[in-house]
């Protein structure tokens, strides 16, 4: 096997290492449920999906579910697109492509379950898994499986599965000693009072018997559709979110957990997580980051204004991929400072709430109450609630930020009513645009709505928002709103 031996040292795995066209021939049932590991479009399994589809296709009469650990990459929605038939229900989360649109026709089964929740689902069987199938960068001595840069739902995949893939990435570095492979078992409390925290080994244990096959790969990562690079507006709300995160420090809201030096963000995903890696610097923050997914720009804060960080995945936005080379290339850098761990941690409200952390998401759209979107437009599912519900009700302060426009500035994305609600506003402390920051903290609703729109919608669509505002209020109610006026603005995104 030349170099793919030096990456499967566990001599009891020898003869399962085999190609992915006889893996799945051998272990995938015309009728079960295949979980892949990845998240935003990372530590995706690249031989697999090929082989699966490529056998569906000569044999035919499958039946399956497929559950993801997060966005996936595109060239993983490309393979699967040829399967349609074959797929009749994905959980938790679409990465675009022809499967969103299979799931507004009603022809795909799908529902986006918190990251949290799907996780215990998984674990406790309710969900079952026939093949669970994720990246890694090598099989040690004793068995122990180093995993690439992506955990998410991996350890309650590999907990849940009958069987186990292995898919072996020589493209990248053996990652030995980043990871933290903790599981919680059911009512446990979870042994984390800083970000850094270890409290699991760096590698993988599996029960030789779980484990079905061992592929080897040297494909490199791919792209993700679901995240486009940072443009002006989000390098505006970020430097309007790290300004107030700094006032917030200084008038004290954080306490003793600012003087302790243990103010955690989670700067949510896509470009706005990458325009804040960008505001932190001179911003005098000192701070760690607990994180779902996070771009790996933040890695390049640590030494400065950043301790420490916690992940799920690290990934890199287009244009953005060299940082994930180097990051690669450089890994044993960040030893102690970097640490990915699965979503059973990330995700988990115990620790998010025990940390104090200050969590940052973005929506889709915002009504005037505080009430936020982040999946759907009009009644179609644009991606996934992933790990924002999670977070939303545990944070010490949630901040909901995104641009106060849309479709070129013709649509507002604060309306009168979202037509769908994944955070309701009593969890909503503050939100933000690039118009402005409305701080909802103490409010009642009507001075909320007040706030919001004065503050956060654009010119061009305050005056219809506060006509709206005012003939509803003369209706009365302590929380007033007509659904026959707002659905002019339901469904214009």
């Amino acid at each position: 096997m030349g170099d793919s031996v030096d990456r499967v040292k566990c001599g009891l795995l020898e003869d399962l290492v085999m190609d992915a066209g006889d893996a799945v021939r051998r272990l995938v049932p015309r009728v079960g449920t295949i979980a892949t590991g990845g998240m935003s479009g990372v530590a995706v399994p690249k031989e697999f999906p090929r082989a699966l589809v490529d056998y569906v296709g000569e044999v035919g009469g499958f039946r399956l579910t497929l559950l993801t650990g997060g966005a996936t990459s595109e060239a993983y929605e490309e393979a699967l697109a040829r399967i349609p038939n074959a797929v009749l229900a994905r959980y938790p989360y679409l990465s675009g492509g022809l499967y969103r649109e299979l799931a507004n026709r009603g022809s795909l089964s799908f529902f986006d379950y918190g990251l949290n929740k799907f996780n215990k689902l998984v674990r406790r069987g309710f969900i079952k898994v026939d093949v669970a199938v994720f990246e890694a960068t090598a099989v040690m001595n004793d068995c122990g499986v180093v995993p690439s840069i992506s955990l998410d739902a991996v350890l309650s995949f590999i907990n849940g599965a009958e069987k186990v893939i292995i898919e072996v990435n020589e493209s990248k570095p053996v990652l030995e000693g980043l990871h933290d492979t903790y599981s919680p078992g059911d009512g446990e409390a979870i042994p984390i009072r800083n970000v850094t925290d270890r409290v699991g080994g760096p590698r993988i244990m599996l029960p030789r018997e779980k484990i079905g096959a061992v592929i080897i790969t040297n494909a490199g990562e791919g792209v993700t559709k679901s995240y486009k690079p940072p443009a002006r507006v989000e390098g505006e709300i970020a430097e309007k979110v790290i300004g107030f995160t700094v006032e917030e420090a200084r008038r004290g809201f954080f306490g003793r957990l600012r003087e302790a030096g243990r103010l955690v963000m989670q700067p949510g995903g896509g470009p706005l997580a990458s325009a804040l890696a960008d505001a932190i610097p001179g911003s005098g923050l000192s701070l760690s980051v607990w994180a779902e997914t996070l771009p790996v720009k933040w890695t390049e804060l640590i030494g400065g204004p950043l301790n420490g960080l916690s992940a799920s995945a690290l990934y890199a936005l287009p244009g953005e991929e060299p940082r994930l080379a180097r990051f690669l290339e450089n890994y044993r850098e960040f030893m102690g400072d970097v640490i990915i761990r699965g979503q059973e941690v990330s995700n988990n409200p115990e620790v998010i709430q025990r940390l104090g952390v200050i969590s940052i998401q973005q929506a889709l759209e915002v009504d005037i109450y505080g009430n936020a979107n982040i999946s759907h437009i009009g009644g179609d599912v644009y991606n996934g609630v992933g790990g924002s519900v999670d977070f939303a009700p545990s944070a010490a302060l949630l901040i909901i930020a995104l641009p106060s426009t849309t479709s070129d500035g013709r649509v507002s994305r604060i309306v009168p009513a979202t037509g769908h609600v994944d955070v309701p506003e009593h969890y909503v402390d503050v939100v933000v645009t690039e118009q402005g920051i409305a701080d909802l903290r103490g409010l009642p609703p009507r001075a909320r709505a007040r706030a919001i729109i004065e503050n956060c919608a654009h010119p061009r669509f305050r005056d219809g928002l506060l006509k709206y505002y005012d003939s509803v209020v003369k209706g009365g109610g302590h929380e007033p709103y007509d659904l026959g006026l707002a659905s002019g603005w339901l469904g214009d995104l």
